[in-house]
């Protein structure tokens, strides 16, 4: 069972990540103000360009790929960007707890692309499965606070569009590693993100103001926060990469789809302990569908893996 700690480490380390991004969101935009966090990925973007060349700093060969894979991953980069603003901006409107749990639809658009531009056919069971997340995605989507079960459109869209893009970009980040080592595509990757970071910057005065208005009140601390939840991906990524070499695909995948729930444990723990960091509301009429919706995507995603 060494294996399932070490692959369960993963999405515990992503869980931290999630709240770590909501507390960025909560203390530094401006609360009264929708779609004032875009600013955040600037900094995001900062990180990309060091990790970038770090990996240029110890990887050889870097610019020894064909021209057309560079644009390919360059783009890559550049899609990150766009989810991360859609994530953040679905963080503005929405408990992490009831954002995180949409990231389960990657997998489901990932396989509809796979089918489509690499010739991955659907099977019956990732059909019935994705089906089932899908059905998960629209009760956690639902606002039990108030009279009316309302369905947050906003929040639907924001991480649709997000997960389709993170799907696209992986898609593209297979299409071209099959051919290349995994770190040259990923400085590509990284550089890509770095330079539209660099570009927002330049040209999207309102998310400038932000990033100076933030860097002015918590620039330090965003930073330091970012780079601490940028290793933590990355170390993620290669708890996932070698819980893989002991165990089967599938069940290492199936780990990693626990994320939603570690992070409604982490933010009930949260709002008991440290309430200035992670918040839920715990009354019962609106944490039992979460953990309902929970319960459902997770069981999808078993469906999906067989």
């Amino acid at each position: 069972m060494q294996w399932f700690f070490i692959a369960l480490g993963a999405p515990f380390l992503w869980a931290i990540v999630n709240i770590a991004d909501h507390y960025l969101i909560s203390r530094y935009t401006r609360k009264e103000k929708e779609q004032s966090s875009g600013g955040l990925v600037i900094f995001s973007s900062i990180i990309g360009i060091f990790i970038a060349f770090l990996i240029w700093f110890c990887v050889s060969g870097i610019f020894d790929i064909p021209t057309f894979d560079k644009l390919l991953l360059l783009l890559a980069g550049s899609l990150t960007v766009v989810w991360i603003i859609l994530y953040l901006f679905a963080l503005e409107i929405e408990n992490v707890s009831s954002v995180v749990p949409w990231f389960l639809a990657v997998p489901v658009f990932g396989y509809i692309l796979g089918d489509i531009f690499l010739g991955e056919t659907l099977t019956f069971n990732q059909i019935v499965g994705s089906i089932i997340i899908f059905l998960g995605l629209i009760l956690i989507s639902i606002n039990f606070s108030g009279e009316k079960k309302n369905l947050n459109v906003k929040l639907m869209f924001y991480m649709l569009f997000a997960c389709l893009i993170i799907a696209i970009s992986g898609i593209i980040f297979k299409y071209v590693t099959v051919e290349n080592n995994f770190w040259i595509s990923s400085f590509w990757e990284y550089l890509g993100l770095g330079i539209t970071g660099l570009f927002i910057y330049l040209f999207i005065p309102k998310h400038r103001a932000e990033f100076i208005e933030m860097n002015r009140t918590g620039g330090r601390k965003i930073f330091l926060v970012n780079v601490v939840s940028e290793l933590m991906s990355i170390s993620g990524n290669l708890l996932t990469n070698f819980a893989l070499l002991l165990a089967p695909v599938t069940m290492v995948f199936l780990v990693s789809s626990f994320q939603p729930a570690i992070v409604l444990i982490l933010t009930i723990l949260g709002t008991k302990f440290f309430p200035n960091i992670a918040k839920e509301n715990l009354t019962k009429h609106i944490l039992l569908p979460k953990i309902i919706a929970i319960v459902i995507m997770v069981f999808g995603s078993v469906i999906l893996f067989l």
